[in-house]
């Protein structure tokens, strides 16, 4: 059997995300992490499939702050409209045969490996180019906070990242 690296993000922002292998096709290891059944949303930007609880709003499990932000980068469908409930986990895309594959190495390098991060933004007058500013952060997440800030004020931001300073 095949086994499939993950990141995990909980809900709890005092409990760190982490990488975790399990299984291919291990339900009760997956619905394990999410609490229950999931859901799949594709993150583009990030090539991953982001696992989440298919009931977590309905049943009131708390706002994954950490997992919106990502969901939200992914693509801007999603910034601002919906938010992430529970636990989650983020794998690879599914391969031509629809198996599972792991979470793309270089999402665990951005996330666990950089010692800067910047944001970067498309505007709409000019989708083709990155534009950042000279604001670097220590931590993928307070850099996601601030680059999504900053498309919350800024109307013309279309696309937003976090990349390696």
């Amino acid at each position: 059997m095949k086994k499939i690296r993950c990141i995990v993000i909980p809900v709890d922002l005092d409990v760190a995300v982490d990488t975790l292998e399990f299984f291919e096709g291990d339900l009760s290891a997956m619905q394990g992490i999410v609490d229950g059944r999931f859901q799949v949303l594709e993150l583009e930007a990030q090539k991953a499939s982001m696992f989440v609880n298919e009931e977590g709003k309905n049943i009131g499990l708390k706002m994954n702050q950490r997992a919106t932000m990502l969901l939200w980068l992914s693509d801007n469908v999603w910034r601002f409209q919906d938010v992430v409930a529970g636990n989650v986990f983020i794998i690879g895309p599914p391969d031509d045969e629809g198996d599972s594959t792991s979470v793309p190495q270089e999402l665990v390098d951005l996330m666990f490996s950089t010692e800067k991060y910047k944001g970067e933004v498309t505007t709409l007058s000019d989708e083709d180019s990155w534009s950042s500013n000279n604001l670097e952060f220590p931590d993928y997440w307070e850099a996601a906070h601030s680059v999504l800030e900053l498309a919350s004020r800024w109307q013309l931001v279309k696309e937003a990242r976090v990349v390696a300073a």
